[in-house]
């Protein structure tokens, strides 16, 4: 049963990732364009059309859903979820450390640009003072899928205190080109 529920969780929240992958939606400040208030009446999903008719649902030239985006299990080797595990428990270490030059030794180059110091500072922070991560976790592998051509290896952190987190990391060349607090 838990299996199934990570299994879940996972799923969804790689859906939400292929969702906000799609940059080309977003406008110049990182945002998704949105109507402006009152435009559409509450009661309705879409503009109001002729003859004050509701909107039809899409048409037969709508993409239909495929499992092509549907993620898959990956048989990995024990020996590659260890080399991974190094990487991503020397990840978690830094965080707990709030050590940017540790964590920065883990990711790849796009992943650095990405994380600033600030970025990593907060994430750090709120780690240690809502989870005391810095009290001690055990990291343990749950699963690896394939989704959109990434690999995702999720992983469970139980915590001193007891409370446990997940998180999804993506590995490019024994280095973290994506990380995901659950």
């Amino acid at each position: 049963m838990k299996k199934l529920l990570v299994y879940l969780f996972a799923l969804v929240s790689l859906f939400a990732f292929s969702a906000n992958a799609n940059a080309n939606s977003l406008n110049s400040q990182g945002y998704a364009p949105m109507p402006q208030a009152g435009q559409y009446p509450s009661n309705r999903y879409a503009p109001p059309q002729p003859n004050n008719q509701a909107a039809t649902p899409p048409g037969a030239n709508t993409p239909a859903i495929n499992n092509t985006n549907k993620p898959t299990k990956l048989n990995i080797s024990s020996a590659k979820i260890k080399t991974v595990k190094k990487v991503v428990s020397k990840a978690i270490s830094a965080l707990a450390k709030n050590n940017y030059t540790k964590f920065k030794s883990t990711a790849s180059l796009q992943f650095k640009n990405m994380v600033t110091k600030t970025k990593f500072n907060k994430v750090s922070n709120s780690l240690n003072n809502k989870l005391q991560l810095k009290n001690g976790y055990n990291i343990k592998y749950l699963v690896a899928l394939k989704q959109a051509g990434f690999k995702f290896y999720m992983w469970k952190l139980k915590l001193a205190s007891g409370k446990s987190i997940y998180i999804k990391t993506v590995i490019k060349h024994n280095k973290i080109a994506g990380l995901m607090f659950l």
